[in-house]
């Protein structure tokens, strides 16, 4: 039975937390939800420890919940999402009755060092493509024999088609592998984003490059899924090898297979990927990249970006602020001397 809370009954921790879960399930996607959900569970066994009652809670109790986290060898990055977390939670139990008053309202969290973060080069990403291809082909890889030539093929066209989709639409694999068949209209070249981290649907262009790997797989698909009864075709743009949904963690499995295969770099990943790519596009036009990305803030694209020397460079020449100025440098840089004689 739901037990009605207010600021006049006393609310223990795991019930405001419980509370402010809905919440964010009602209105929040599932990764968020899972990350304030995994913050706030390691809070709630040492406040009942040390009896600091929910509406007793402070800003002196985040400082000696933080200070007791860093003892236990906490970075400071995961100790700023304690802080945001705890703060999150307090807001919105004031806003919501549970609390008379945000007791966190005024409390600075700390910033932490921004965590380098890998740009792979032009020739890794090439490479990772490369490497995805020719791991199944015997010739290059000796141990792809074992494989049988279907399963082969498989795995080669689908995940060339995921790789390069990856890269071109700048997506979350979780939007890609999400997508059905009916969500990629190949006439119009696009596809469309229905499920995203920020709930907001959008529509996408496809490369030439992308549509070219998509109608290689969608004709291996429709050969493989020919084999079933139509209605057990539940429609999933990527499937496996039981004809149901490409699996994330699968996807991402093989991706480290094919770069340690190919003695690439254990940084590239599949949100190295992303971050290539709306680094490439940010550099180009900042909005565009931001819708691309599906971020509701520009300065959350902003992250991705890296501005290589070269780059600043190229950009540097092409405005040319010193060379519209002298329309003829060489002439008036001459410095006329006064006669000495």
């Amino acid at each position: 039975m739901y037990k009605a809370l207010g600021q006049n009954s006393l609310i223990t921790w795991e019930e405001a937390i419980q509370e402010f879960s809905y919440h964010l399930q009602a209105t929040r996607s599932p990764q968020t939800l899972r990350f304030y959900k995994v913050q706030l569970r390691q809070f709630t066994p040492w406040a009942n420890e040390n009896q600091v009652p929910f509406q007793g809670f402070g800003k002196r109790h985040l400082d000696r919940y933080l200070a007791y986290r860093q003892g236990k060898g906490i970075g400071p990055t995961t100790l700023r999402h304690d802080a945001i977390c705890l703060k999150a939670l307090c807001k919105w139990c004031s806003r919501n009755d549970l609390l008379e008053r945000n007791p966190l309202a005024d409390y600075e969290i700390r910033k932490a060092p921004a965590p380098a973060r890998y740009m792979p080069p032009d020739d890794d990403v090439r490479a990772i493509l490369e490497a995805t291809r020719n791991y199944f082909d015997p010739t290059k890889n000796p141990d792809a024999r074992f494989l049988p030539p279907g399963k082969r093929l498989f795995h080669r066209d689908r995940n060339i088609a995921i790789t390069i989709g990856l890269l071109d639409s700048a997506c979350r694999v979780g939007e890609l592998l999400a997508l059905k068949v009916e969500d990629y209209r190949i006439k119009e070249r696009m596809i469309y984003i229905r499920e995203s981290k920020g709930r907001e649907p959008r529509a996408l262009p496809v490369s030439p490059g992308w549509a070219s790997a998509m109608e290689i797989w969608l004709r291996l698909r429709k050969k493989l899924m020919s084999n079933l009864p139509p209605e057990e075709d539940e429609g999933w743009l990527f499937i496996n090898e039981m004809g149901n949904q490409a699996d994330i963690h699968s996807f991402r499995r093989a991706l480290k297979t094919y770069a340690r295969w190919a003695n690439l770099p254990g940084s590239i990943t599949l949100h190295s990927l992303r971050r290539f790519s709306l680094n490439k596009l940010a550099k180009t036009n900042l909005l565009a990249a931001q819708t691309i990305a599906g971020h509701k803030e520009t300065k959350t694209t902003l992250l991705y970006t890296k501005l290589d020397p070269d780059f600043v460079r190229d950009v540097h020449q092409s405005v040319g602020v010193v060379q519209k100025i002298l329309q003829n440098p060489a002439k008036e840089l001459v410095v006329r001397r006064k006669r000495l004689v």
